[in-house]
């Protein structure tokens, strides 16, 4: 049985929870693919509120599996499995809150940027990561990312610096953070706030929001998809893959 996502339902907030700790919840395709069916049954879902995003085992994600990135990420499997779960996020008419604790990198830093309200854990600690493998952002990380943080995303995703949960408050990349012993009880208490709000005007205001910011998400993650695809195809991704995997330092040679 695969148990890679737990969720569970409670007054409203449905809570979803990536489970591979071994893997700091690295997403592989089976798992990105059962989570994007789940947000969009949850859509439709009436009795479906507010959906939570968490992770189990200290970490909420580290984003792409990138034991299977070596052989299988490519800008196809970004179109059918990860890019899907972005647009399940930002088309779902109710609040969607992504619960860091520990660490979000890569994809998983994507994953909660794209969600409505990000609660952080005082360990949590969030990298925009692709650039130390040789890649670009995905997730639409490079919309939201400059719409959170202003000119600092050029630093942030030129460096792929990590960044401590205090630090992600102050330049605004998370809404909040609680003390790590309290952090599952004041998320609940967060979602069940909205959770036993107006559905309808909960509706509204994110549509609204949503098309205040533009219609650019849609083109922003078809331009990431397309350079992803072709830097895949070049020495320094595979360099920087097997470095990663083998925990050194890469060696780029811009090839």
């Amino acid at each position: 049985m695969d148990d890679s996502l737990l969720e569970s339902l409670d007054a409203g907030v449905l809570t979803l929870t990536l489970n591979r700790p071994a893997r700091r919840n690295a997403l592989d395709e089976a798992l990105i693919t059962r989570l994007h069916r789940r947000l969009a049954a949850a859509s439709e879902d009436a009795a479906v509120r507010t959906v939570v995003l968490t992770g189990a085992g200290g970490a909420f994600s580290s984003g792409a599996d990138l034991k299977e990135a070596a052989t299988a990420l490519t800008g196809d499997l970004i179109e059918r499995g990860y890019n899907p779960v972005i647009r399940a996020i930002r088309r779902m008419p109710k609040p969607v809150i992504a619960a860091v604790d520990g660490v979000a990198t890569g994809y998983g830093a994507s994953l909660a940027l794209a969600a409505d309200i990000r609660l952080a854990s005082e360990r949590a600690r969030l990298s925009l990561i692709f650039v130390r493998v040789g890649l670009t952002l995905d997730g639409g990380a490079s919309w939201f990312l400059p719409r959170l943080v202003g000119l600092r995303a050029y630093e942030l995703a030129m460096t792929g610096e990590l960044l401590d949960a205090a630090e992600a408050y102050r330049i605004g990349l998370v809404n909040h953070v609680y003390p790590e012993a309290r952090f599952a009880a004041t998320v609940a208490a967060f979602a069940r706030r909205l959770a036993d709000g107006p559905p309808l005007a909960l509706q509204a205001i994110k549509a609204n929001l949503n098309a205040s910011l533009g219609p650019a998400l849609e083109s922003i993650m078809e331009d990431e998809r397309i350079a992803q695809r072709w830097l895949f195809t070049t020495a320094d991704v595979r360099e920087g893959v097997t470095a990663f995997i083998e925990k050194r330092a890469a060696r780029f040679k811009g090839e």
